[in-house]
């Protein structure tokens, strides 16, 4: 009788997750994009980068920054897809995630192109809801967010630490009409803030609530990609994108070095 490597409660074959890459050496540290090609852009910040693989929306890369390595994923778009990445990394020896990407700001102090540290999510999104507590807050890290922002503070970036939601949809959960034309439903976003969310993503809660579940260091950095009260939108965000990625490696490999 075939010896079974894998189960449909726990589908890994062996130490090979089913779903992510697997590098020889696993960095302790990883930014998660949530778009695939936004991974390749690391070779602008991270030293000796080299892509490992990609299965489905999760491609991997890794390389070096002051010294430490880091590794960084995509998890795809939403909280679904965000999951697997977040329990497979940690399941490999992942100690600090960091959530790297772009967002509606809604605050009127934010201004395209600023970037904001979530030092919390709301409690919005139904995948966080199985990993974080009751409450009106997930939190991120303490220590790293206080790290991602005095990193943000010695690159020269502008922002702020504050609140994030995140969504579990693009259209009619984040408040845009779901067909060319058709009504918005601007409610969406004057409960958000009202909620006090300074701007709306789709990532950054369920990176915490798992992060926080599975005993990891989370942290989140979203550049302003989009103004949703003014309508603004960047239309050449790639320095923008660059720069979210070296506060992330920056941030992630001061924390890998303090050890906390």
């Amino acid at each position: 009788m075939a010896l079974i490597e894998r189960s449909a409660i726990w589908p890994w074959k062996g130490d090979v997750p089913p779903h992510l890459p697997k590098p020889d050496v696993m960095p302790k540290a990883f930014l998660l994009p949530g778009d695939p090609g936004r991974v390749d852009k690391a070779e602008k910040v991270l030293s000796d980068f080299q892509i490992i693989g990609q299965n489905r929306e999760y491609r991997m890369g890794t390389g070096t920054y002051n010294g430490v390595l880091i590794g960084i994923c995509s998890t795809g778009i939403g909280g679904a897809s965000t999951e697997i990445a977040m329990v497979e990394l940690a399941a490999m020896g992942v100690r600090y995630a960091v959530r790297t990407g772009g967002m509606g700001a809604l605050a009127d102090d934010l201004n395209l192109g600023d970037f904001l540290i979530a030092g919390r999510a709301l409690a919005n999104s139904g995948v966080a809801r199985h990993y974080a507590p009751e409450g009106e807050f997930v939190m991120a890290h303490e220590e790293m967010t206080k790290t991602m922002n005095e990193a943000r503070e010695a690159l020269g970036l502008p922002g702020r630490v504050g609140t994030c939601v995140t969504a579990d949809g693009y259209y009619r959960a984040q408040g845009r009409p779901s067909t060319p034309g058709g009504p918005a439903y601007p409610s969406v976003l004057d409960d958000f803030m009202a909620r006090g969310a300074d701007g709306a993503e789709m990532e950054a809660e369920v990176v915490f609530a798992c992060g926080g579940a599975l005993g990891m260091c989370t942290s989140a950095v979203m550049a302003v990609h989009a103004h949703r009260r003014s309508n603004g939108w960047l239309e050449d965000y790639e320095g923008t994108q660059t720069n979210v990625l070296r506060l992330g490696a920056e941030a992630a490999s001061r924390a890998v070095l303090a050890g906390f």
